[in-house]
């Protein structure tokens, strides 16, 4: 459905707005960051792929490429140890605000336009740092969603050239312009669609700053739910010895108990070499004394040779059980020392990354 940018510049005036920067894909229109007048806060306006607003390059004119990212938010590439699960991130209560919520038209039809917009743009070339603050901004977004998911305006955040956005449908998706490069400070703004702007143009002024205030009181809140739930955690500092001399503890006890299992281990062996040593005697005994044979005298050797099996057959059956303890310790012992060295890395990185942000919090 072809639109004319002038038209939206026209109705955008009329309500106190003023574009500031337009964002294309192959020269339509996708997102407009606009000001607000009246409260110098400015909000993105999202153009639907169904609304063709064309759109020629000027100074205030941006080209766009999609980043590859998954629709959860996900940057393609291992991230080891992220904190954040479901319901750390439910802390995020949605805004009140009192909204008609309905379905869109066409979403069928809008998805296949979209896909022809559908070209990610790699992560590789893309500095570490940039990276690693993309892969924040996305897991805060994901947190933030909760704020905005029954609502028709979402949230993006614009850090340097990079254009991070919740969409209508809570999913995720990200963009860069290298010709807009902005500050490393993060900027959150609002968002919402051409039909939203069309259907709540007299109220979006008081929307965004409600929608806005929200987020800022549910921000304040779980920052004093966070510093109160490290704290907590901080206090196990108290504990981190106890816990490690226990562990030692356990661990030199499997140590004895090896010790003492292998000196039976030793012990029943030598019992065992001196059983088949008498056995061998005895054998020999009566091969070598051939005046002796007879039915009495292969009745004694088959009875001393018997008793002797007899001690054999309870050694082995010994042993056994011994050695069945010992792989038994020998697992516990290992398994112990296998997740106390696991633990301690990764605690001492984790504690690592939080001493790193304690600093950043400091220079705030």
């Amino acid at each position: 459905m072809p639109l004319s940018i002038g038209k939206l510049n026209k109705l955008l005036n009329s309500k106190g707005f003023l574009p500031k920067k337009y964002f294309t894909i192959h020269g339509l229109c996708v997102y407009v960051e606009i000001l607000n007048i009246s409260d110098a806060d400015t909000f993105m306006l999202y153009i639907p792929s169904k609304y063709e607003i064309k759109i020629q390059d000027s100074n205030n004119v941006y080209k766009i490429n999609y980043l590859d990212i998954s629709e959860d938010g996900t940057i393609p590439e291992d991230y080891a140890g992220d904190p954040d699960n479901l319901d750390l991130e439910k802390q995020y209560d949605g805004i009140d605000m009192d909204f008609d919520i309905d379905s869109y038209k066409n979403k069928d039809i809008e998805v296949s336009l979209e896909e022809n917009y559908n070209h990610p743009l790699s992560l590789k070339d893309i500095g570490k740092d940039d990276k690693n603050n993309l892969r924040e901004i996305f897991r805060q977004l994901r947190r933030l969603k909760f704020c905005v998911q029954s609502l028709k305006y979402k949230l993006c955040i614009v850090y340097k050239q990079f254009i991070c956005c919740i969409r209508r449908d809570d999913t995720f998706e990200g963009f860069v312009s290298p010709g807009a490069r902005g500050t490393a400070e993060r900027r959150l703004m609002v968002t919402l669609d051409l039909e939203t702007l069309y259907d709540k143009i007299n109220s979006i002024n008081v929307d965004i700053k409600t929608i806005k205030e929200g987020v800022c009181r549910v921000l304040d809140k779980n920052q004093h739910k966070h510093i109160r739930n490290l704290e907590k955690m901080l206090d196990q500092k108290n504990n981190l010895a106890i816990f490690s001399d226990n562990a030692t503890n356990k661990k030199e006890k499997y140590t004895q108990y090896l010790k003492q299992l292998e000196q039976l281990l030793s012990n029943l062996n030598i019992s065992e070499k001196k059983t088949i040593e008498r056995i061998l005697q005895i054998q020999e005994k009566y091969n070598n004394e051939t005046s002796l044979r007879g039915l009495h005298t292969d009745i004694e050797k088959s009875h001393q040779i018997a008793k002797y099996e007899s001690e054999l057959s309870n050694i082995n059956s010994v042993k056994q059980e011994l050695i069945t303890n010992i792989l038994v310790i020998k697992s516990k012992h290992e398994d112990l020392s296998l997740k106390l060295d696991k633990i301690c890395f990764d605690n001492t990185v984790m504690i690592d990354a939080i001493v790193k942000n304690f600093i950043d919090l400091s220079e705030l």
